[in-house]
Parts: C-alpha cells; structure tokens; sequence
C-alpha cells in the first residue's frame, strides 16, 4: 500500500513558458540605467533571452529608406525599425523593408543574413488613444483606456500574416530574403512594471519577439502567467476598435 503520493511536477515558469510558446524574449535597456544587471530568475533568463535593446542600437526611424535599412540589416546584431503604432504604421514600414530586399535583389547583392524586426509599442499604442479618451471624458471613455495597444497588437500580427502569404514576399522568399518579424515592446519610461507584465502575459504571438526592461523580466519570470501562446482575435480586437471609433479616436482596422 501507498503512503506517500508524487509530488506534482514544478511546472516551467513563465519565461520558459514564452519561449515554448514561440515568441523571443529580448532585453530593453533603452529606458534602464547603464549598470542596471540581467537580471537571473531561476537560471532561466540567460538561456531564454535571445536579444538585447542598447541605447543607440542598430535602430532605424521607421521613414528610413532602402539603402539605411540594408546597411543596418547587414550587422551582425538584428536591426529594429519602428516604432508603429498602428497598422498603417506597420504598413508603411513593411512597405519600405520589402522594396530595400527587392532593390538588394535587383542589384544582384545577397539579401542581408539576419532578419530585421519591426518594432510595435503597446504603451505607445494605448497612450495615444487613452490621450483623446480623457478629452473626450466620461466613464464610458475611460472605461476604454488601455485598451488600443493589444487590439492593435491583434491586427498588426494578422496583417504581417498576410504579407507573407503574397506573391510579393513569396518572390522575396524564393530569392533568399529572411522573413521581418514582430518586436512587442511593452516597457517605457512612465510604464509601470505591472502594466508591462499585464502586456507581456497577452503578447506571445509565436513567431515574434517581446522586448522587456529588466525589471519587467525579473517580475514577469516570478509572477507572470503563461498558458500558452497567444490566440490571434482579429475579430475581437476589430470590436474594440468600432467602440473607439465610436468615441472619435479613429484606429486603423484594415488587417488586410
């Protein structure tokens, strides 16, 4: 007869937990201090992060044109571009990536070895719609702040989806060219570490990358909650966009 029963197994915390989801882990100290560590939780962060944001980086403005992002994207570092808000934003700069990978191959020169990430701000996103919430006041309004960043997140992600079922891409791709990825930023500097775990937990769309100050990832490797990967809701994040609209703060919803 039994006496003692197994103890459960330890389930994996949350930044294993992201990983297996799909989604990079990256480390933003553009808003930290100089001496602000990596930060260790559990031996997990150093195996984990795959990706490190320094201050003056190779980042490009999200105007930058073909030669710029060809010279940024042939580093040995992946180079960021952004950030978008938005899906016009996002649009707009898979636009320029895609014409600098067509100009590299019409000349003739190998397509850059790393792929480049284009960087969408879930703070950003919130904090411009949240800013003509208040002036349009009431607590229907406000009832609605927070809520634009990972709606917009939703249809970013469906929009990249797209793009890479094109003829466009699929002649890129034939060609040799790495394929863009999402770089989910959900830090900032008048971010709280809550919030940015909040945005963490619910940006693990496989396939792309979640960029978090140190302080985030210590707190979202002790406390956050990872299920799974991120379902992508076009549909859902569509109705958050109606109700905004309805409100006068005018998102972009055109997913392709």
């Amino acid at each position: 007869m039994k006496l003692l029963a197994p103890l459960p197994t330890r389930p994996a915390g949350a930044l294993r937990k992201a990983a297996e989801a799909g989604t990079a882990l990256w480390l933003d100290h553009r808003h930290t201090p100089p001496s602000a560590s990596l930060p260790h939780t559990g031996g997990e962060t150093d195996e984990n992060v795959q990706g490190v944001l320094l201050p003056g980086g190779p980042a490009l403005r999200a105007d930058a044109g073909p030669a710029a992002i060809l010279a940024a994207a042939a580093g040995d570092r992946t180079a960021t571009m952004g950030p978008v808000h938005s899906v016009t934003g996002y649009r707009q700069v898979m636009d320029r990536v895609l014409t600098a990978l067509e100009t590299a191959v019409a000349a003739g020169t190998p397509p850059p070895p790393l792929p480049l990430a284009i960087e969408y701000s879930v703070p950003g996103a919130d904090a411009a719609a949240d800013a003509r919430l208040d002036l349009v006041g009431g607590w229907e309004a406000k009832a609605m702040r927070g809520r634009a960043g990972l709606a917009g997140a939703h249809l970013v992600y469906a929009a990249l989806r797209h793009d890479l079922t094109t003829d466009r891409w699929a002649r890129l791709a034939a060609s040799g060219a790495r394929a863009p990825h999402l770089l989910w930023t959900a830090t900032g500097p008048s971010v709280t570490v809550d919030r940015s775990v909040h945005y963490a937990e619910r940006c693990l769309f496989p396939g792309t990358g979640l960029a978090l100050s140190p302080a985030v990832l210590r707190e979202f490797g002790e406390r956050g909650v990872v299920t799974g990967p991120t379902a992508p809701d076009a549909v859902g994040a569509r109705r958050v966009v109606d109700t905004l609209t309805w409100f006068g703060v005018r998102l972009d919803t055109d997913a392709g």
